[in-house]
């Protein structure tokens, strides 16, 4: 009974198009999960890796780097390797229902929603009172790593603006792009490769060599992805505003992907991002991002429909070509 359902669902759309739109499907509907991601499981076996790997700092920057790399390959490997494995030996329909889950995992569309309306759910209700105030600064502490204990109403939403953006591209389609590129293990090579370069690719001491090549891999699959993004917030905003701001030389700043994204996301809403923001007890001045007016509660809630536009967008593009 089950075969043949999977069989007649099949019959009617692309095994891609379809694993997809489920996945998706069972992301807004479950969200994420909070006490048994894989991720969390993932997490303690790249510390196991780190433990085992890192070279004293006394090594010089080659020997660092060799170790990160072997530690890479033994963090993320494996997994993909098991996955392949799987895929081998199931069933051609147990294989479908296994991809729904592993990308189920890999994309996190509802988590960032919800991040997203935790800022601006309490900002909505003005006027705001300190309570709020401290409950919405907690909030976009979570998704953020400025200092948020003295933001103000405005620069909270421009905190929040500019991880939906950025982290958009990262959660949602960077994932989408490796599945439909390299099917499911493309997807958890992406999602893997970038909880490393979340967890190694710090510019400290400890992780300036050892997580370099955690940082420059994740930069690598991360590009293509990211230019597609700036074009689907385009096309769901202000198309010329978003393009113009995506190639302005300030788009450059914080990484080769995130600044081009943020700024497109800025143009779409109409809006100007960057600037001075506390990092760490100092104001850091920052190039400005996008064009129009200073973000206002209300632009968070219209950066959050952005992305979902875009998720549409490439939902309906991948049904019809893929």
């Amino acid at each position: 009974m089950i075969t043949a359902i999977f069989e007649s669902l099949f019959s009617y759309f692309s095994s891609t198009a379809l694993i997809l739109l489920v996945a998706l499907l069972l992301d807004r509907i479950l969200g994420e999960p909070k006490n048994w991601h894989p991720l969390i499981w993932f997490g303690s076996w790249v510390d196991w890796c780190r433990q085992r790997m890192q070279l004293p700092l006394e090594y010089d920057a080659r020997q660092q780097k060799t170790a990160g790399v072997i530690a890479w390959l033994m963090a993320v490997v494996p997994w993909v390797f098991l996955l392949l494995i799987l895929f081998w030996l199931l069933p051609s329909w147990l294989g479908h229902a296994l991809s729904v889950l592993v990308l189920y995992f890999t994309i996190g569309w509802q988590s960032l929603r919800e991040h997203g309306l935790a800022i601006f759910t309490p900002l909505s209700n003005a006027p705001v009172s300190n309570e709020q105030l401290e409950e919405v600064r907690t909030a976009v502490s979570h998704i953020v790593s400025r200092d948020t204990h003295e933001l103000d109403e405005s620069n909270i939403a421009k905190a929040g603006i500019e991880s939906i953006l950025e982290n958009g591209s990262d959660a949602i389609f960077a994932p989408i792009f490796w599945f439909v590129l390299l099917g499911v293990p493309g997807a958890l090579l992406y999602r893997l490769a970038n909880t490393l370069d979340a967890m190694w690719g710090y510019k400290t001491d400890e992780f300036l060599h050892f997580g370099w090549f955690s940082a420059r891999f994740d930069d690598v699959l991360n590009y293509l992805p990211a230019r597609l993004v700036i074009y689907s917030y385009a096309a769901c905003g202000h198309w010329h505003s978003a393009v113009r701001s995506a190639k302005q030389p300030s788009a450059r700043w914080k990484s080769p992907n995130a600044g081009p994204v943020m700024a497109a996301g800025a143009g779409a809403l109409g809006i100007e991002l960057g600037g001075e923001a506390p990092y760490f007890g100092q104001m850091e001045t920052r190039p400005i991002l996008g064009e129009g007016e200073k973000p206002l509660p209300k632009h968070l809630n219209e950066a959050i429909v952005l992305v979902d536009k875009s998720v549409y967008l490439w939902g309906l593009a991948i049904c019809l070509l893929v």
